[in-house]
Formats: C-alpha cells, sequence, structure tokens
C-alpha cells in the first residue's frame, strides 16, 4: 500500500506539468496556424487583385487594336480620289465645276407659349405702426398656417 501512495504522490506533480505543456503546444500551433493562414490568404488576395487588373487590361488592349483598325481602315480610304471627292460634297458642299449647289435653309421652328400667364400677386398697402399693433391685439395678423 505504501507503493501506491508514494505513486500516487510521486504522479500528481507531473500531471499538471503535462497539462501546461500540452495547453503551450496546443497554443502555439494554433499561433503557427493562423500566422500561415494569414501568410497564405493576404497573397491570394492580391494575386486575384492581380489578375483582375490583368484581365481589365487586355480588354481595353482589345478594344483598342479594334479602334485602332477603324482608324487605319478610315486613313486608307482617305487616300482614294473617290473618297476624298465624297467627304467634300457631303461634309463641305463642294461641287464640280459647271454644276450648281443648292442649300436648303429650314426656318427653327416657333415655340408658342401656351401656359396662361400667371395672376399678378396681390400687393397690400403698408400698414401703419398702430394698425400693425391694433392686428396683434386682435389677432388679426395671425394667419391660418398654423
Amino acid at each position: 500500500m505504501t507503493d501506491t501512495l508514494e505513486r500516487d504522490h510521486t504522479d500528481r506533480p507531473r500531471a499538471p506539468r503535462r497539462r501546461s505543456r500540452l495547453r503551450s503546444m496546443v497554443f502555439v500551433a494554433l499561433l503557427v496556424s493562423v500566422g500561415l493562414m494569414a501568410a497564405g490568404v493576404l497573397p491570394v488576395q492580391q494575386y486575384l487583385e492581380r489578375e483582375n487588373q490583368v484581365d481589365a487590361a487586355r480588354e481595353q488592349l482589345a478594344e483598342l487594336e479594334e479602334r485602332n483598325t477603324a482608324l487605319a481602315d478610315d486613313a486608307a480610304a482617305l487616300a482614294s480620289d473617290q473618297e476624298i471627292e465624297r467627304i467634300a460634297r457631303e461634309q463641305y458642299g463642294f461641287v464640280r465645276p459647271g454644276e450648281v449647289g443648292y442649300v436648303v435653309i429650314t426656318p427653327d421652328p416657333i415655340v408658342v407659349d401656351r401656359t396662361p400667364p400667371e395672376p399678378a400677386p396681390d400687393v397690400e398697402e403698408p400698414r401703419s405702426l398702430l394698425q400693425r399693433i391694433w392686428d396683434f391685439i386682435t389677432g388679426g395678423d395671425a394667419t391660418g398656417d398654423g
């Protein structure tokens, strides 16, 4: 029986020490895992943002390339005499020698205001100080607003 008591007596101080070590190890493991997760998540967000920026830049590049193609086509068309003549006739009203050019001028539409005029507001004559005091006493100055 004395062996059992001695074992219990020697085991008891060791058990709390093991628990505190286990707790501290779990705490350190959690701290390390949270640190690794934070270190992994932040670069992933930056990577996704960069990927979105790259996609937007590619879309903008495609639009600019389309516009450049259209402008190059327009520039090539302007190299021909027929296109220059067409633009001169349509936009500037040029005519060939011997032709008569006409310009049709349309008058601006007449705008008729059909709203009835507002009646002139009733202008009251200025009242004397005594009249205003009398109105105040009798309640004649009170309005129906409030």
